[in-house]
């Protein structure tokens, strides 16, 4: 499989992340995570490793300790998260990210070894579980000398610790997801200790507090587990009297935050317990560079723009020692994921905090900015945005601000201030194979295509009658306004049932939790209304998705009143300011094809087949499945019916180029949607690029020359 089809195996599992976690006793989690291993040869057995646990500091912990041996000349693995961007940042050797190649050779390789996997009795694999054994696997496969696994939460039952590694360390430990690990520091303290085994170094931090640093002390000493301690002057073994001193000192700084001494502290400890002939010169160096974006990131300075994913009372406390050095007051926006401690959070920023913008971010455990309001401190300034683009935008660039509470509020902030990251990289290989196939076809035709960005994504056509400017997949083969409306799946359908065109029942539902401009628009007095009516009108299953979406993301297929209760609160508790519509549709079974059309000519068809086994939740494209194939059609009779369909669309809505998507039902030819700029990504996957460049050349023709 290619990585997006790889991508899209990973979203079939179950997902603690995104609020979909694994069924069954926690107690089958570590022999289903040891059963995934054996089936994979058990890479992990291959190099050393360390696991790093604790509340907060795990991520500048790993990735220090990291950077640290990789200087002192080790071939050093690294597995965290969760990630910012792209789920590649969570599989690192020597601090890059592996190519999608690689990550598509893992995953086939998970693959095709899992297949079956429900018979072991130990329930589905998770997203977690997954993305763990293919670290595992591909350190092997890169031969790394050491690798780094961060817990994913608690540590007792994480998929990390389904084996034993050569040392564990303890970040400092605080009160987080105390609903699962404890509401008290040292029942928290007894769910991350599993990590360190009988025998093998723990390392741990003097900057716990005194009653876990103490609580770790004695469960050490129970276990026979030789505990060291970072503390100021150096690192304290169970039997020394005296510290063993740092390679280097490790200064605080105005542009630090303050925790990233201690942090220091304990990854220089680790990094010389491995390699005890670290050269101090390198170590200075490394500490000298280090940067760990979304914690403590310096946006701007004038006036200071600050990005810190802290999300509990103890993270958020020391960011607000640590913003206080830069100024007195700050300008917070904030969102938070359900399971953490958001009044906790709040109460912590407000003695520095000139103004809280609260938003939300698109989640499934997001918390509502309502919410948050609510837990608010009382006199707080509070200025609630329903989506975070707005409380960007609100917090202005005259204040000093902070944006904090969620990596992933954190995330969507660095990619709008053009900050350098890793995109994910799907849309883009899908968008751009648009751009491939225009390039053939211009050389086959004498044109020439010059890229006008930068980034190569924007292209100019030259050579014809006049010049024309290409976005990846997008074209000016289309009537502007045409193309906007067919953008949007509400106006289609509303133009499709005014042209009397066969389309499935669908009701249009706009988000009864939207603020009042836009009272004009809403349908329903709340959701127990929608869905009493879509009872009335449609027959399960019953899909939702969006008025606009991308590569079908947000499609679901649900079959009863509770489950569509459940999906339109998650929608529309998360929506932003252009999310605010959502369509209940009736569900059409039959084969589903897509049609690519110029006007009333019909270019090519083709079907979408999949073997039907991995059925993504938010995705019902066959295509998208592991499985998914282009099947270009050939029967005579089904493209007459298809060309016909083709000249009742054109008379309904004038698009030079487009592609419609149908299911071909008991009575005909159903339209599910439209789309004024069709990707060849997923053809060409089955087919190879010659068909979609001849359609290409056929367009030049036609609108070019």
């Amino acid at each position: 499989m290619d990585y997006f089809r790889g991508k899209r195996f990973l979203d079939t599992l179950p997902d603690w992340e995104r609020g979909r976690p694994a069924l069954g006793p926690v107690e089958h989690y570590l022999p289903r995570l040891r059963c995934l291993l054996t089936r994979l040869d058990d890479p992990q057995a291959s190099t050393r490793s360390i696991i790093v646990g604790g509340t907060n500091g795990k991520g500048t912990v790993s990735s220090l300790l990291c950077d640290l041996l990789q200087a002192a000349g080790l071939r050093c693995g690294l597995y965290t998260s969760p990630h910012l961007h792209s789920q590649r940042e969570r599989i690192r050797v020597d601090g890059q990210l592996l190519s999608k190649d690689e990550w598509a050779d893992g995953l086939t390789r998970l693959y095709d070894v899992t297949r079956g996997f429900t018979t072991e009795g130990l329930g589905a694999f998770t997203r977690f579980e997954a993305l763990t054994v293919l670290a595992a696997d591909l350190f092997a496969t890169n031969d790394v000398d050491i690798a780094i696994y961060e817990v994913g939460l608690g540590g007792r039952y994480d998929s990390t610790n389904a084996w034993d590694h050569d040392a564990a360390i303890l970040t400092r430990i605080g009160l987080d997801h105390c609903h699962i690990l404890g509401d008290e520091l040292t029942q928290i303290a007894d769910e991350k200790l599993p990590i360190a085994r009988e025998g093998r170094p723990l390392f741990t931090t003097e900057a716990q507090e005194g009653i876990v640093l103490d609580h770790i002390r004695r469960h050490c000493a129970a276990s026979k587990i030789p505990l060291f301690v970072a503390g100021i002057d150096g690192t304290r073994g169970a039997e020394r009297d005296t510290a063993v001193p740092y390679a280097v000192s490790v200064a605080a700084g105005r542009e630090r935050p303050c925790t990233f001494v201690d942090n220091a502290r304990l990854a220089l400890s680790v990094a010389s317990w491995v390699e005890p002939s670290m050269a101090p010169t390198i170590t200075s160096q490394v500490l000298d560079r280090f940067r760990h974006p979304g914690r403590f990131e310096i946006a701007r300075r004038e006036p200071w723009m600050i990005l810190d994913g802290a999300h509990n009372p103890a993270a958020a406390s020391a960011l607000v020692e640590d913003l206080t050095s830069l100024a007195k007051q700050w300008c917070f926006v904030v969102a938070l994921l359900k399971g953490h401690d958001a009044a906790g959070v709040l109460q912590a920023l407000a003695p520095v905090a000139s103004r809280m913008i609260l938003t939300q971010i698109d989640h499934p455990k997001a918390i509502s900015a309502r919410d948050l309001a609510a837990v608010a401190p009382a006199g707080a300034d509070i200025q609630i945005e329903s989506s975070w683009q707005e409380a960007s935008q609100a917090a202005g660039i005259d204040t000093p601000v902070c944006v904090t509470g969620s990596l992933y509020l954190v995330a969507r902030i660095r990619e709008r201030l053009h900050l350098p990251f890793e995109a994910e990289g799907i849309s883009e290989d899908v968008a751009r194979e648009s751009l491939v196939c225009l390039e053939a076809a211009c050389h086959r035709a004498g044109l020439r295509l010059a890229p006008v960005s930068a980034d190569g994504n924007v292209v100019r056509l030259e050579g014809g009658k006049r010049p024309l400017l290409f976005y990846r997949n997008k074209h000016p083969f289309n009537d502007y306004v045409a193309a906007r409306m067919a953008e949007d799946k509400g106006y289609q359908q509303e133009i499709f049932e005014a042209a009397h065109l066969q389309v499935p029942q669908t009701l249009q539902l706009f988000n009864p939790y939207a603020d009042d401009r836009f009272s004009r628009y809403k349908t329903h007095e709340n959701i127990s209304e929608m869905v009493r009516d879509v009872e009335s009108k449609l027959t399960y299953p019953v899909v939702i998705k969006r008025p606009r979406s991308s590569v079908s993301a947000g499609v679901y297929a649900e079959s009863n009143a509770h489950a569509v209760e459940r999906r339109l609160q998650a929608l529309f508790e998360n929506a932003g300011y252009l999310d605010n519509l959502l369509l209940a549709q009736a569900f059409v079974a039959g084969p589903e094809y897509r049609i690519l059309a110029s006007g009333t000519d019909l270019l090519m068809a083709y079907g979408k087949v999949s073997d039907g086994d991995d059925v993504i939740d938010g995705d019902l494209n066959p295509l998208h499945h592991s499985t998914g194939r282009a099947v270009r059609v050939e029967e005579p009779a089904l493209l007459e019916r298809m060309t016909q369909l083709c000249g009742c669309v054109a008379e309904a809505i004038d698009l030079g180029f487009y592609a419609i998507d149908v299911i071909d039902g008991e009575v005909g030819l159903y339209i599910l949607e439209l789309n004024p700029n069709p990707f060849c990504y997923f053809y060409n996957r089955s087919n190879g690029r010659e068909d979609f460049i001849r359609l290409y050349e056929g367009l030049i023709d036609r609108f070019v020359r």
